[in-house]
């Protein structure tokens, strides 16, 4: 359905279409910035329930499908598939619109030249929740337009048309997508109709085999790294090693001649190597001599110095009561710290760059298509609707794929040498020069009153930013990274006085999203110590939870599920006192997720023996795909929260590959249970919630087993610590 001309019908639905594609981004930071001083003294509102828009304005169903020959109907999706299962997902809302079997659906990733555009990208875990509706109105609109146009063919009043299995139906009439496609020139856009409610729902909710799943098993699927373009020679970039350092004097004279280089291209910044090969590329790189100007000895004990509460700008987020003046007398005071993190996805950031005359011509693996070609660009004298940008499947994502990229030393890599160029960043690269996730300090008060339950808290809280490298516009306006750094920060519970401020502390280098975002470490503080408070209370954990529970919205879905995970894990029944049990929960942008956890130690290891993970997501498109999610999740959240650090010495972070960057591996893979709550609520995302509990629920678990508070992840090294500290068995 590629017609050569098209027209829209009068009643094209656009208006509720815009009303929610969240295409307002940088309009909503200038009024955040002429309305600042308001926006900072309410914070915590903002910062908890701000939600994000899918980006896109055009809902045309002949942008987004084409009814093919074979039957089968092509859908470009505006979201990238990054592993996350967002293909199938929305395979399955149109199919549920289009009267079709859900493996009719080939689904593809939209370029900038053909297909919706998303000036959000894809991240956050919105994809599917900010799509929801549309792309079930899309797919409606499509399928009312064909039965336009079949009743233009046949002369019957489209009333009396229906659909079902990809066929139109009226009396003897009797044809299938495919056919009134080859036989219409020129489509009328139907008005969108009503969508079918969830009680006539056939594929919505049932079980469904990612669509995606066949190909990558099979190697068929292309990655951004399987990019292979005729004439392609490889391309290789010599950074500087440091933090912020800068390029003082280079000696390329040995890299020219070595084997298979074509160019050497300096830049202010770098310098880049294209070659007939990526080992003759990479080879070459190490021939340069290259000096770099910058500020030796920074050190981990520097980036902890430096994000530390009370230094830094601090914004008050929260601020409901007194707790300030209501925290005296009999008082619990902790403190807990968070490392940097990389995100050590498995496919390093590729561009594959051809630039002819002024276009260029961009296979890459990215989160933000709209953002790479904005930067491109701001950096390069091409034009916006000159750069013709495809993304193919991303190795991982975790946040790392939405802003830093090398596509524009690609493209001038590809001038330098009139052909196209495959750039590829070397895992020491990505981890060196790419961004990692800012370490955390937090500072938890609290005093029970006469019936144990949490009369105030505070927590203040010290981290980098995490959005200001793709807004660095938001930084005077918010004076904090509250809305990303910061989330997750609040204290989500029924307590009368309680005060959360963020210090935005200053680092040397580049901190950016990491999936989760500020959830990961303002959960792992909040919710442990909302164990250590149940521990001064004398109260269970979970029902120490509960009772800070109110009776409405999001608070009344936290209780309800953390009954029902309590009711279905076994909190309550004996175990053996080998066993440690921990629990946390959290909530992410109207997600809710609840985690119990199992540990033992193992000659002083922490080994997890089971998780079982509750998720109220809100409707549910397809349980199979939540219950991937969850399982991923839950797996990078024990590689985070047990083992991962990364570790700085002479201004360069010591780890360079997998070899000295600790991650989860099979051997750490616990029995991990899923319990999806039946839910009426709009959907929310799936991808991140997860994560956040699983770091205070193993180090709660770990308490209960052995009296030991871990205040500081990665935990397996707390533990060590505490070992060499106290030099005895648990």
């Amino acid at each position: 359905m590629n017609p050569p001309n098209k027209t829209s019908g009068k009643g094209f639905s656009r208006r509720k279409f815009l009303a929610r594609s969240g295409a307002a981004i940088a309009g909503s930071m200038a009024l955040l910035y002429f309305g600042r001083s308001k926006i900072r003294s309410g914070l915590s509102k903002l910062a908890a329930e701000t939600t994000f828009g899918s980006g896109i304005t055009d809902f045309d169903p002949t942008v987004w499908f084409a009814v093919n020959a074979d039957h089968t109907i092509t859908m470009r999706s505006p979201k990238v598939e990054m592993g996350q299962g967002v293909f199938t997902g929305f395979a399955m809302l149109a199919a549920e619109e289009l009267d079709v079997a859900v493996d009719t659906i080939k689904v593809m990733h939209a370029s900038t030249s053909a297909g919706p555009q998303s000036t959000a990208g894809t991240g956050m875990s919105n994809s599917t929740a900010s799509l929801y509706v549309n792309i079930r109105e899309v797919a409606a609109t499509l399928r009312e337009t064909i039965k336009l146009a079949a009743s233009t063919l046949w002369k019957v009043p489209v009333t009396a048309l229906q659909t079902a299995d990809g066929f139109v139906y009226a009396g003897t009439y009797k044809a299938s997508y495919a056919d009134i496609a080859k036989q219409t020139k020129t489509w009328q856009v139907a008005q969108t109709p009503p969508l079918r409610p969830a009680s006539s729902f056939r594929i919505i909710g049932k079980e469904q085999k990612r669509v995606d799943l066949d190909d990558k098993i099979l190697g068929k699927a292309d990655y951004g790294i399987d990019t292979d373009i005729p004439g392609m020679a490889y391309g290789a970039v010599l950074y500087s090693p440091y933090f912020g350092g800068e390029l003082k004097t280079a000696d390329t004279s040995l890299a020219e001649k070595a084997p298979g280089v074509l160019k050497i291209v300096p830049d202010k910044r770098w310098i880049g190597v294209v070659a007939t090969t990526r080992f003759a590329a990479e080879k070459a790189l190490t021939q340069i001599r290259a000096d770099w100007s910058f500020e030796p000895d920074y050190a981990t004990k520097d980036a902890i110095e430096a994000i530390t509460v009370g230094k830094g700008d601090a914004v008050v987020m929260q601020d409901d009561g007194n707790a300030v003046d209501e925290l005296t007398g009999d008082i619990l005071t902790s403190e807990y710290r968070t490392p940097i993190g990389f995100h050590a996805s498995m496919e390093p950031g590729i561009v594959v760059a051809d630039v002819s005359g002024d276009n260029v011509n961009i296979v890459t693996s990215t989160q933000n298509v709209t953002f790479m070609r904005q930067t491109i660009a701001d950096q390069t004298d091409l034009n916006e609707d000159d750069i013709q940008i495809t993304p193919a499947f991303l190795g991982g994502g975790f946040g790392r794929r939405g802003y830093k990229h090398n596509a524009v030393e690609a493209i001038k890599l590809s001038r330098a040498a009139g052909k196209p160029v495959h750039l590829l960043y070397t895992r020491q690269q990505e981890f060196q020069n790419g961004y990692v996730r800012p370490n955390t300090h937090h500072i938890l008060s609290g005093r029970l009153d006469k019936t144990g339950k949490i009369a105030a808290i505070q927590h203040e809280f010290a981290t980098g930013s995490m959005a200001f490298l793709a807004l660095p516009m938001a930084k005077p306006i918010l004076g904090a990274d509250f809305m990303v750094a910061g989330h997750g920060a609040r204290i989500p519970y029924s307590i009368p006085h309680i005060k959360t401020t963020i210090w935005n502390g200053e680092l040397p280098f580049e901190t950016g999203l990491w999936r989760g975002v500020g959830m990961f470490a303002n959960t792992f503080a909040t919710e442990s110590f909302m164990d250590e408070l149940a521990g001064k209370a004398g109260a269970d954990p979970l029902t120490f939870r509960t009772e800070h529970c109110g009776d409405t919205g999001l608070l009344r879905r936290r209780k309800s599920l953390l009954l029902n995970l309590g009711k279905k894990a076994g909190w309550y029944t004996p175990k053996a006192d080998t066993i440690g049990r921990g629990i946390a929960v959290s909530e992410d942008r109207n997600t809710i997720s609840a985690v119990i956890v199992e540990v033992q130690l193992v000659d002083q290891k922490i080994k997890i023996l089971r998780v079982i993970q509750a998720i109220d997501a809100g409707t549910i498109i397809n349980p199979n795909g939540v219950r991937q999610q969850v399982e991923g999740a839950t797996m990078m959240a024990i590689s985070a929260a047990l083992y991962e650090e990364a570790a700085i010495e002479n201004s360069q972070f010591v780890q360079t590959n997998f070899h000295n960057y600790q991650v989860v591996t099979l051997r750490d893979t616990p029995l991990i249970e899923v319990i999806i709550q039946e839910s009426t609520e709009a959907p929310s995302g799936v991808g991140e919630s997860p994560l956040s509990p699983v770091a205070p629920a193993i180090a709660n678990a770990v308490y209960n087993l052995t009296g030991v508070r871990l205040r500081s992840l990665p935990l397996q090294s707390a533990l060590d610590t505490h070992y060499r500290k106290d030099k005895r068995d648990l």
